[in-house]
């Protein structure tokens, strides 16, 4: 089989639950008859859970819909979930759909530090996969690789650097990371265009994804009088470093990226006037009333994402079935204008989406106002 026809993703020997389960490589026991079973790996526990119930909430109103107009040629859609928690542990959901559950094809990780870990195991076995969050620069690799409904963050890193210098007038930066492969990839995107633009780094550290104490950091970042901070935090340690920081007096603005866009920050009660950056997905409240009715889910921008994604696994196979290397083709070959999140979804040659435009909220009496 060509692998440059092929997008394929990831297996790896995981623990789950305390269990072993060891990397096959062999998933061609997927059936062609019944039902279609469709993955989904997202957090459903976890720092950022809320991603994962609107991941959730989407794909079951996309089920619903397909289901009810007859499914897939007949063949009802199965959707089975798995929670990866958001960290690269999590890689065990990904093993389980694989070589536990045969799935067709995968929807997922939300999380970038899932997918990193999680991407060899689908790539590995064959099994299609449509990302619906993890943007982290790097992940695609090429049309025999993944795709994703969400935008690469180095159009998010360019973007935030961009509008730190030009419309909000900044020209010193603290920069405080998650070190994982989210946050490392957009702070590098971010820092060179930063400095492009003619901009100066003040400080520029990494901490681990668990940690909630940085306050030396703080100490540190305070003591260089930045303009502004930027702080791709993930949501508990964006809780922490939010509320350190004001703690300790520094009034500069605090800017990060669309990890802080779930239910976690603004209930947080520490968000007042944080900002962050996110792509511009559609969620209108038409889809979210929807939504909300059939799940009881708020939802955010993820459950457009995961429901855009499995339309467009259905529509693939209405017209190519199940084979693996079909979906692929049919993957590298989308024009996608049908959907909800955005009015087009193609891909160009990393499997990236070819357009993306981004957004900047800021909390304001717990709720995120559009700024930019």
């Amino acid at each position: 089989m060509n692998n440059r026809n092929i997008l394929w993703i990831v297996v790896a020997v995981i623990v789950v639950g305390g269990g072993l389960w060891l990397l096959s490589g062999d998933n061609k026991t997927v059936s062609e008859e019944g039902p279609i079973k469709i993955g989904v790996s997202s957090p459903l526990s976890g720092e950022a859970a809320s991603y994962g119930e609107s991941a959730r909430a989407g794909a079951l109103l996309a089920q619903k819909e397909i289901n009810e107009a007859g499914g897939v040629n007949g063949r009802m859609i199965e959707l089975v979930f798995e929670d990866d928690t958001c960290s690269p542990s999590g890689v065990s959901a990904m093993q389980k759909l694989v070589n536990v559950d045969k799935v067709s094809a995968i929807i997922g990780p939300v999380c970038s530090p899932v997918a990193g870990a999680a991407i060899p195991i689908a790539r590995s076995a064959e099994v299609p996969l449509i990302l619906i969050g993890a943007s982290a620069p790097g992940l695609a690799g090429g049309p025999d690789s993944i795709f994703s409904t969400y935008p690469s963050d180095a159009f998010q890193g360019k973007f935030a650097a961009e509008y730190l210098y030009s419309d909000l007038g900044a020209r010193k930066v603290a920069v405080l990371y998650v070190n994982n492969e989210w946050g490392v990839g957009l702070r590098r995107v971010f820092v060179e265009r930063f400095k492009e633009l003619g901009g100066e780094i003040l400080f520029d550290e990494g901490v681990a994804q668990d940690v909630k104490d940085v306050r030396t950091q703080v100490s540190k970042i305070k003591n260089t009088n930045p303009d502004i901070v930027y702080v791709p935090l993930f949501p508990a340690g964006g809780i922490a470093a939010i509320k350190q920081f004001k703690e300790a007096g520094v009034d500069v603005p605090l800017i990060g990226g669309d990890a802080f866009l779930g239910d976690e920050i603004v209930n947080s009660g520490v968000s007042e006037g944080v900002m962050y950056t996110a792509a511009k997905v559609n969620n209108t409240d038409e889809f979210k009333a929807q939504v909300k009715a059939l799940t009881g889910v708020d939802a955010n921008i993820i459950a457009p994402l995961a429901y855009d994604a499995l339309k467009i696994y259905a529509g693939i196979m209405e017209k190519s079935g199940t084979d693996a290397a079909a979906v692929v083709k049919g993957l590298n070959d989308l024009t996608y204008t049908e959907g909800v999140s955005f009015p087009e979804i193609s891909y160009d040659d990393n499997g990236d989406l070819e357009k993306a435009a981004y957004e900047v909220f800021v909390y304001k009496n717990g709720k995120a106002e559009l700024v930019k």
